[in-house]
């Protein structure tokens, strides 16, 4: 083969390779558009699906898709867009083609305490692994926040110390500041649950130590609110207030679990879960607990009225169940949250007053007013039993 030959051959190589080239270039797929629509749509329904309460304005404004994620508030967005108010999926203001951002943080309200977790991804991150990574840095961020607690103040009635701020007015005077465990309790005069309400959303919207036991609280009043509960909370002095849809729908509480190893009934779930979830988790591992109350109760009865005792399943008031087991698991997270502190389950031994609770009933609107004494008994007696069912109380014995 000649020199001119073999050039030649090297030449046509050449050209035959970048005619290949050119055409792979030619049939090289358009970068695809990534609706954030779409991407927003998939994240509420995976947290859904995960037992997170959510909320969500359903359009984007602003150019962001904003929702809360039980304590999480979340951002999504489309950075470099020559208008930050249109639609993040209009073409005309972005590239459909840039990967959205994904913004989470909490509290969900941090102006003023400032964000105790900050998470930015990109939007099309594995929907799992965002949950998972959002879990995860959620349980760490409140333990990180419980940790720098500073206990400067005491609670009216036990006595038990707290952060100033976590201690809320139960009663219209801002002088007697309680603890979650005490705001029932007999000794509470002139309870003011109406005000109670938004206190408790300010302090759990903007603390992400919050103590977990303002969830039981707030699911207490929420299962026994009657039908006017919204009016009265909106109230009618010309002042706009908006209530959350948590207490018209007491299964989207968001409850804190007690950190560290979690029974089996609470298994996989994440640092928290809406009331909803964790009531479905925990009759599904435990479907007796009725039949356990009724017999418990039975047995009280027989042994203060020998002659004819009343029967036992009259005295469950079905209404509260949701709110029965809150306050077992959150009663257990603050003991562990607060180990050096007042045990929580000796507070409530004594923290429902059947005056006191009809007295709240009476203010929210309550059909319970007449059964306030069954209620009572179903949380002095459900409370304590759901506890050693699940083994969350410390002296449980098996």
């Amino acid at each position: 083969m000649t020199r001119n030959r073999k050039k030649k051959l090297a030449i046509r190589a050449e050209a035959d390779g970048g005619s290949h080239a050119r055409a792979a270039r030619l049939h090289t797929p358009a970068p695809k558009e990534i609706l954030t629509a779409d991407l927003h749509d998939r994240l509420i329904n995976a947290f859904q699906v995960e037992g997170w309460p959510v909320e969500t304005d359903g359009f984007p404004e602003g150019g962001i898709w904003t929702s809360w994620l039980g304590p999480v508030w979340s951002m999504l967005s489309r950075p470099g867009g020559t208008d930050t108010e249109a639609d993040p999926d209009d073409p005309d203001h972005y590239d459909l083609t840039t990967v959205p951002e994904l913004t989470l943080i909490t509290p969900k309200i941090p102006i003023n305490s400032g964000e105790a977790m900050v998470l930015t991804l990109p939007g099309t991150t594995p929907l799992t692994d965002i949950v998972h990574t959002v879990g995860e840095e959620l349980g760490r961020a409140r333990a990180s926040k419980v940790d720098e607690l500073v206990n400067n103040a005491q609670c009216s009635l036990c006595g038990d110390r707290y952060p100033a701020a976590h201690l809320l007015p139960a009663t219209e005077h801002d002088r007697l500041l309680h603890c979650p465990f005490c705001v029932f309790d007999g000794d509470t005069l002139g309870g003011h649950p109406l005000r109670l309400a938004y206190l408790i959303d300010a302090l759990t919207d903007e603390d992400a130590a919050a103590p977990a036991g303002w969830s039981a609280v707030t699911a207490l009043l929420a299962c026994a609110a009657g039908p006017d509960f919204r009016d009265r909370l909106e109230g009618d002095d010309g002042v706009l207030r908006l209530p959350l849809p948590h207490w018209f729908d007491p299964g989207q509480v968001w409850v804190w679990l007690p950190p560290g190893d979690l029974p089996p009934a609470l298994q996989g779930l994440g640092p928290g879960t809406s009331l909803n979830t964790l009531v479905m988790a925990v009759e599904a591992a435990h479907p007796d607990l009725r039949d356990r109350f009724h017999a418990e109760m039975a047995a009280i009865l027989e042994e203060d009225e020998k002659d004819s005792p009343p029967a036992a399943q009259d005295y469950l008031v079905e209404q509260l169940w949701p709110a029965v087991i809150c306050y077992a698991v959150t009663t257990a997270t603050q003991f562990r949250e607060r180990p050096h502190r007042q045990s929580p389950w000796d507070l409530l031994t004594d923290g429902f007053e059947e005056g006191t609770l009809a007295d709240h009933f009476h203010q929210i609107g309550s059909t319970l007013i007449p059964q306030s004494f069954r209620s009572m008994l179903t949380l002095t007696i459900g409370v304590p039993l759901i506890s050693n069912v699940l083994g969350l109380k410390p002296d449980y014995e098996h």
